[in-house]
């Protein structure tokens, strides 16, 4: 069986609410404390992140995302080979949502996170494939970024490359939401030292 691209799109969406949603209440009901816990904690959601955004970004398999994929699609009652391009794409996104939810729930515990009601959130939130246009477009920017400093400065560290860029696009204001220094070497920096 077929499936669209715009049905692909919507059950990423219901899944990543769900997520978000589960972020919301598991924030709300667990605190990890004060110290060393809080920080451990911290360490460890990174190294969740990090290794959901390698599955998305390398393709490894997920068994977690994939799981609740199959539940996902027997819930809709849709059948989708395995091997099939649709399936590949559902898979995809999915390990896209999951892996946005999880670094918004590390932005929670961290403080960065743009608390609002439910109701204005609705609101203002854009579909994730506009996300996802807007990310591209911040990776092609921070690349081309990336490439002028150091092809000026090549023994610029990762570190303050990301600091560089960080200040290049706050002062530039290209973009909606302007990605924050972390995220810059976590995330885009992808490439380096060879953009």
């Amino acid at each position: 069986m077929t499936i669209s691209e715009e049905r692909i799109v919507e059950l990423a969406q219901q899944y990543l609410s769900k997520l978000q949603k589960d972020n919301e209440i598991e924030f709300a009901t667990f605190k990890p404390g004060v110290g060393e816990d809080y920080y451990e904690f911290l360490d460890g959601l990174d190294s969740e992140c990090s290794h959901l955004a390698d599955c998305y970004r390398i393709g490894y398999q997920n068994e977690e995302v994939e799981a609740e994929l199959e539940s996902a699609l027997d819930i809709a009652n849709i059948r989708v080979d395995r091997e099939s391009k649709e399936y590949k794409l559902l898979i995809s996104k999915f390990l896209f949502a999951a892996t946005e939810a999880c670094f918004q729930r590390l932005s929670m515990y961290k403080g960065d996170f743009d608390y609002k009601l439910e109701l204005t959130k609705l609101a203002t939130e854009e579909p994730l494939v506009k996300k996802r246009a807007e990310t591209i477009a911040i990776q092609k920017e921070v690349n081309k970024l990336a490439k002028e400093i150091m092809d000026k400065y090549p023994r610029t560290s990762r570190y303050d490359l990301a600091n560089e860029i960080a200040d290049k696009l706050v002062k530039e204001k290209k973009f909606r939401k302007t990605p924050k220094f972390e995220a810059i070497r976590k995330k885009y920096l992808t490439k380096y030292p060879n953009f």
